[in-house]
């Protein structure tokens, strides 16, 4: 029979006759508290669907009247920036804010979804209550519902959507299970990292996608990881280099490219929107660990986890006769 009028190829025929106008969905994969030494790894993805001629920076350009990269005192847009500079500014507040908004669209609740945690090294110290309970914790709701109701009719305008927000903890005992495997820090971030790449291949199985993750390490060449990650998937190398490695997936819904970019966070608006997930989500059990310790030794100066203060933090904490071997990193 003539190829065109084979069930194999219709598949195929779809991406051929693809058309402006088509939905994209733009993502992107990013991280908080790889450096630090206390307290858990954050991980998280963030997507939106818009149309198929946006670019990874398009959102701050065409909902500007809502979103604002950088925010001064009298701005009142919602401010979607890279975690350390949202945080320097507005604090876990500022994160609280943005973070309930596009959970709250994408997710219809004030929170991030959480993804199941990852076991395999053992459970967690006792100081983490592994929720995101109570919620809002330093905003309102109202305020939250507010702001969620103008970008919602900011991207309505624009014929976009929030369409995807999830974040993850990886806890010390299970990172330092992968350190005792052999990994180092950056290799056991990517098993973090794959694990979100592939809940976003799947759930947008049937969409062109487009996914920005933010590049760790010195590592050029991901497609071992790819191919091992989709291994019914062809994998195209499109670019590879210190400064961008890109990828295509070849799938029958549509193609999904996905690029490691160094600083991806500052170029990629769903790449920011994950940094803020994630620094949330890690200043929360962040903000948990020190509560629990402070009510068992008063009058101890918390710690954000990074390596200086880790130390004067744990000698502290040591010296008082608790037991922090849960929650200190082997690397």
């Amino acid at each position: 029979m003539p190829w065109a009028f084979c069930p194999a190829y219709w598949p195929w025929l779809r991406i051929a006759w693809r058309k402006n106008g088509e939905r994209l969905i733009l993502a992107g994969v990013d991280e908080a508290g790889l450096g630090p030494s206390v307290g858990p790894l954050a991980t998280a993805a963030a997507a939106l669907e818009v149309p198929d001629d946006w670019r990874p920076e398009s959102p701050w350009e065409r909902l500007s009247e809502t979103l604002a990269e950088k925010g001064s005192r009298n701005d009142s847009r919602l401010i979607v920036t890279d975690s350390k500079t949202l945080y320097r500014v507005g604090g876990l507040a500022g994160l609280e804010l943005t973070v309930g908004v596009f959970s709250w669209l994408a997710n219809g609740c004030f929170r991030p979804v959480l993804m199941e945690a990852n076991e395999e090294g053992g459970g967690s110290h006792a100081c983490y209550t592994r929720r995101l309970e109570p919620f809002p914790l330093l905003v309102t709701a109202a305020a939250v519902s507010t702001a969620a109701g103008k970008v919602a009719e900011s991207l309505e305008q624009a014929k976009a959507k929030a369409a995807h927000l999830e974040a993850s903890s990886l806890y010390e005992p299970v990172l330092n299970q992968r350190f005792v495997a052999g990994l180092n820090k950056h290799q056991a971030l990517l098993i973090e990292t794959g694990r979100h790449l592939r809940r976003l291949v799947e759930k947008f199985s049937d969409q062109p996608l487009l996914i920005m993750v933010d590049k760790q390490g010195g590592r050029n060449d991901y497609l071992p990881f790819l191919s091992g990650l989709f291994p019914g998937l062809w994998t195209d190398v499109v670019e590879t280099g210190a400064t961008q490695s890109r990828y295509r997936l070849r799938r029958p819904g549509g193609d999904a490219e996905i690029r490691f970019l160094a600083k991806a966070d500052k170029v990629s608006f769903p790449t920011a929107l994950a940094s803020l997930a994630a620094k949330y989500v890690r200043e929360r059990a962040m903000r948990e660990l020190n509560a629990w310790f402070e009510k068992r030794l008063p009058g101890l100066k918390p710690t954000a986890g990074y390596p200086e203060d880790a130390r004067r933090w744990l000698a502290e904490v040591r010296n008082g006769g608790e037991d922090v071997e849960l929650v200190v990193r082997l690397r």
